[in-house]
């Protein structure tokens, strides 16, 4: 198929060539958990009819749509008057998945295109088939900077990027324990208003951030990981591409979670501080209720409808499977190298595991490698987790004992009420404003004493008496050190403590 995208603002024009019969938009976007229906921004204006949510029937050879692009989610699309991104997955559809399929860009001479797909010249570009076609975004601009972190590795930047030099670090150490060859790589880069993070594809990733975020080696190099672990390597139930529903798993801690730790071990080589923060703050995941009620493997399977539309209980009934697959994934590391006498690390299980692997696949790998307590870890809820890693590192619970009443606050709003705690018992709910505080609109401090706070949910006033209790730890600090410590990094040692606020 063939389409030529003229971007305005706000919108795609798009015209396509294709072959009398049905046409699919994609609901799933690989390396997305959620259904996003894409064919909601397409607006037909020849040639298509629509027969279904995300299918229309081509009624010519040729057809054309318009495609709203105001989505700040680099899963999407955006078309602002001198910026333009698309994800092909989201804005282009597929009859035939294995015929080739092109785009040519109607841009002005002086924008600068950056996309992996092959340049066939003439502003048009190419994969052989859907699969790649859909795994390739394409951004363009007047304004894009192309920086070079070394000669395989680019990132074609719209917005400032200072760490460019723990990036480099953080992808050779990745490089050089993988001990592949590397190949041409290109990080897609926007600073926003918005947090969207990074999603993976075969060669690229396409990154999204806020203005001030500054600590950016963990997630660059997260997501270059993903070009062996999920791109090359992945659970067999992500074997085939399925563009049309919900692909489940037990084993996104794998393909996830073990990312974030490799992720965490490049950033500790190059940015330490980061990289403790990071760990403490999964660590600090571990000291909420959600770990009673559910395990990891179930964390992976449900994660459509569980992390990806988390309500304010989350950390009460949930775990993230990056947070416990990071911590899971130390253990494994550690253990293997104590084991070893630091000659295999997690990067050999990496190497070892197969293509397309199962469960099975995974515990006989790491069997093999010295490590056989997984079952425990993954499909029980509760686990002795925190156990394990105190064989290994040092962690405290800096608020352990003090006052608390067991709420998160963000701009004067209750954003969590942890299950049993102070605030639960006096009724308090997530969305609660706080108007005032012992009868004076100020911010809340926390002492061994009733605090009477007066709040508005619904637009309706009551006023709660609280009283503060011994908190059961959550503001985790996590400390390095010793010969491990040696085989980990050439760090001595190092510490971090984590910044989630439980008042």
């Amino acid at each position: 198929m063939f389409f030529e995208v003229t971007p305005l603002n706000g919108r795609i024009i798009v015209k396509g060539k294709g072959k009398q019969g049905i046409i699919v938009f994609p609901s799933w976007v690989p390396g997305s958990y959620v259904i996003r229906d894409q064919s909601k921004y397409v607006v037909p204006l020849k040639g298509l009819s629509q027969i279904f949510k995300n299918r229309f029937f081509l009624t010519d050879e040729e057809f054309e749509y318009i495609f709203s692009a105001i989505s700040k989610d680099q899963r999407e699309a955006i078309s602002i008057p001198d910026y333009l991104f698309i994800n092909p997955a989201s804005v282009f559809p597929y009859q035939t998945i294995s015929e080739e399929y092109c785009v040519k860009l109607n841009i002005p001479s002086n924008w600068v295109v950056h996309t992996t797909l092959k340049d066939k010249g003439n502003n048009t570009y190419c994969g052989e088939d859907y699969d790649s076609f859909a795994d390739s975004p394409i951004q363009a601009s007047p304004h894009l900077k192309l920086i070079e972190i070394d000669e395989n590795h680019k990132i074609s930047a719209y917005g400032d990027l200072d760490e460019v030099e723990k990036i480099r670090k953080a992808i050779q150490y990745i490089d050089f324990n993988m001990g592949e060859k590397p190949k041409n790589y290109i990080f897609f880069f926007r600073r926003s208003d918005v947090n969207f993070g990074g999603i993976e594809h075969e060669n690229s990733s396409a990154i999204v951030v806020p203005w001030d975020r500054k600590e950016l080696t963990s997630l660059f190099a997260h997501e270059y990981f993903h070009s062996w672990n999920v791109k090359r390597i992945r659970p067999l139930e992500f074997d085939k591409v399925d563009y049309e529903k919900e692909n489940y798993t037990d084993l996104l801690w794998v393909a996830e979670g073990l990312t974030d730790y490799v992720a965490f071990l490049a950033t500790l080589n190059s940015s330490p501080s980061e990289a403790m923060k990071m760990l403490a703050n999964a660590l600090s995941s571990l000291t909420f209720p959600g770990i009673k009620y559910m395990s990891l493997a179930e964390s992976s399977r449900f994660t459509w409808i569980k992390l990806y539309k988390r309500d304010s209980n989350f950390l009460n009934y949930a775990i993230s499977y990056y947070d416990v697959g990071l911590v899971l994934g130390f253990i494994i590391d550690l253990t293997m190298r104590e084991r070893s006498e630091c000659r295999n690390s997690i990067f050999d299980f990496f190497k070892r595991l197969k293509r397309r692997y199962t469960y099975e696949d995974v515990r006989k790998t790491l069997a093999e490698l010295g490590v056989g307590f997984l079952d425990e870890l993954v499909y029980k809820r509760n686990p002795p987790i925190m156990d394990y890693v105190r064989k290994y590192a040092e962690v405290t619970l800096e608020d352990k004992g003090k006052p608390y009443i067991g709420i998160m606050v963000n701009n004067g709003k209750v954003t969590y009420v942890e299950e049993g705690s102070p605030a639960d018992e006096a009724g308090i709910l997530p969305d609660d404003e706080i108007i005032a505080v012992n009868g004076v609109k100020r911010e809340i401090e926390v002492k061994d004493e009733p605090i009477k706070l007066t709040l508005s949910f619904e637009r309706r006033v009551r006023e709660v008496l609280v009283k503060p209790r011994p908190s059961p730890g959550h503001t985790v600090k996590v400390k390095l050190a010793g010969e491990l410590m040696k085989c980990l990094s050439n760090i001595e040692s190092t510490e971090g403590i984590s910044d989630k606020k439980v008042l």
